[in-house]
Order: C-alpha cells, then sequence, then structure tokens
C-alpha cells in the first residue's frame, strides 16, 4: 500500500517533525556522520517526515482484522523520516516472516506485521571503465542515505505508547579500475539501529535489500554475501567484509544475542534481523556483492525495514 496523502501528512515542518529530525540526525550519527553535521534548514531540505496513519493501512491491507496484541494494542501510526529522493514508499506484508521457523500461516497477525519499502534515488548511469590501467583496484561509494520508521501503538482505553524504532542507512559502493572487460563490482552496506522505548522491550530489528528495475539493462549475478548464516551469543564484533571482484570490502558491527539471515536466490536480495528481548538498543547490519555487465549502468535497489516491541514485558531484560 502506497503512502499518499490520503494516509499521511507531512509534518516535516513542524514542532513535532523538526524535532523527529533532530532525534534522527543524533541516531544515525556513528554510520552517517555527514547527516549529523547538518544544520535543521538542511535536514528538512533532505528530509520529510510523515506521519502515518496506521489504521487505514491495516484496514486496507488486513481487512477484517483486528490487528492487535494479546493486551488490547494496536499499531495507530508511524513516524516516517524518508530522503526525498526516495520513491516507491510502501508498506507490504513481511515475506522474510515465511521463512521463520515459527511462521504460521494460519495466525491472522501475520498478516498485521507490515514492512516499509522504499526505493534508493536515483543514481544515474555510469561505469567503471572497462579498460586495463596501472591503477590498483579500489571501492568508491556512490551513493548512501537513511531512512527511520517510529512505531506508535494505542490501546482500547486511548492511551498511546511510542514502541520502537529502526534508523536505516546504507552505503552503495563500485569497484574502481576492476580491470575487468565484462563486469562491474557493487557492493551495499544495510545497516539498521534499533532501541524500545520506556515499558516496552524490543523484539526485533530487521532490514532488507532487493534489486529494483525501473528498466532492464542486463542481468546481475550474486558475488557474495556477509554474514553467511545465523548466529547467536554474546555482544562482540562480527564481520560484514565480502568480495567485490579483485578487491575485498569491509565491514563490522556490534552483534548481541541472535542474528537471523535470509539470502535468496535472486541476486543482491537479503536480510538481516536482530531477534530477543531487550530494554535497549540493538542492532543488525549486512552486506551484498553482485556483479553488473559493464555498460549497464548502477544497479537499482530497493530497502524494506521493520522493528517490533513487546508492550508487556516489563521485567524481562
Amino acid at each position: 500500500m502506497s503512502v499518499t496523502s490520503t494516509i499521511s501528512s507531512d509534518i516535516t515542518s513542524t514542532t513535532a517533525g523538526l524535532a523527529v529530525l533532530q532525534e534522527f540526525a543524533t541516531n544515525v550519527a556513528e554510520v552517517s556522520p555527514e547527516t549529523a553535521a547538518k544544520t535543521s534548514e538542511q535536514l528538512q531540505a533532505d528530509y520529510r517526515v510523515l506521519q502515518v496513519d496506521m489504521k487505514r493501512v491495516h484496514a486496507q491491507a488486513s481487512p477484517g482484522i483486528p490487528c492487535t496484541d494479546a493486551d488490547g494494542y494496536a499499531n495507530a501510526k508511524d513516524i516516517l523520516v524518508a530522503p526525498r529522493g526516495a520513491t516507491g514508499i510502501r508498506y507490504q506484508i513481511d515475506e522474510d516472516q515465511a521463512r521463520d521457523p515459527n511462521y504460521n500461516p494460519v495466525l491472522a497477525t501475520n498478516r498485521c506485521n507490515l514492512n516499509i519499502f522504499w526505493e534508493e534515488a536515483d543514481t544515474g548511469d555510469l561505469d567503471d571503465p572497462d579498460v586495463g590501467t596501472a591503477t590498483r583496484p579500489y571501492d568508491s561509494k556512490y551513493a548512501s542515505d537513511c531512512f527511520a520508521r517510529k512505531r506508535y501503538y494505542d490501546n482500547s482505553f486511548g492511551s498511546s505508547v511510542y514502541a520502537s524504532y529502526n534508523d536505516a542507512c546504507y552505503g552503495d559502493y563500485i569497484v574502481k579500475y576492476d580491470g575487468n572487460a565484462t563486469w562491474n563490482y557493487f557492493t551495499v552496506k544495510n545497516m539498521s539501529s534499533c532501541k524500545n522505548y520506556k515499558a516496552t522491550r524490543l523484539t526485533s530489528c530487521g532490514h532488507g535489500i532487493q534489486p529494483y528495475y525501473p528498466t532492464s539493462k542486463g542481468t546481475r549475478y550474486w558475488d557474495d554475501w556477509a554474514p553467511t548464516s545465523d548466529s547467536t551469543g554474546d555482544c562482540r564484533s562480527k564481520s560484514v567484509s565480502v568480495s567485490a571482484g579483485p578487491i575485498s570490502i569491509g565491514g563490522d558491527y556490534t552483534h548481541c544475542e541472535l542474528q537471523k539471515i535470509y539470502k535468496y536466490a535472486e541476486a543482491g536480495k537479503m536480510s538481516s534481523y536482530w531477534k530477543g528481548m531487550r530494554d535497549g538498543t540493538r542492532a543488525t547490519q549486512h552486506q551484498v556483492s553482485v556483479r553488473y555487465p559493464q555498460h549497464a549502468g548502477y544497479p537499482h535497489w530497493s530497502h524494506w525495514l521493520n522493528s517490533d516491541a513487546c508492550l508487556a514485558c516489563v521485567g524481562t531484560h
């Protein structure tokens, strides 16, 4: 379901919207210092703050389903911080749920857990040189940005609870001077940081990416991906480095508890989720590497993200 003016309002220039932008800039400072350094005027010029009526979204996406939890709370509204260049902002049913061992297609709640999707701004049609040179290959970032989702719930008594947020960022890279006349090599780093609020507990934090084909210029192929499998354990640094043609492009993040990895057959389609029950901030991160035909331009990407919280789990970690 597309996020249009019918189900959302633009609150960017309001007092509440400006506060959301400042919070957003602070939250992404570690992975996007250039965003954190922007003035209030620059943030307003680069991002929109949208307030979405989730009751109307669920009425259309899940007709006849109340979409409430065991305590009567329903996702009442979302606050989105979207780059002004982002397109195709929409809600869709969480495809990754079907790959979870606990997935039950009979449960109506599976249709209430909607992801927010969007496409990156167009980067144009550029190519890496396809002729050999004496220059050593290196990675060059050609695009990056962040997107945020804050979720609010209401109960049957009209009480509103700010439950969780997901601040998602990405960085797009190309390998320059790879010496290959047939292929270009691209990677995308996908990062999400989530937090619960007050009397809730964070239970999920996810970020996914998939190819987006506004025009078909060539077939992409998997080159590498990381992490390659699920992992559990105490908090520690975890690598998301991948090979991209002749070089390796590094990266790492702080892994805690459980990380679920969903890698698809379609080249470049992958998601990762932190899962647990925590009071505080948790993150997930992954990186994909694909090769793309020379003279086919840069690949286009679509992202999705989600977070969830338990509203009646006070007393747990």
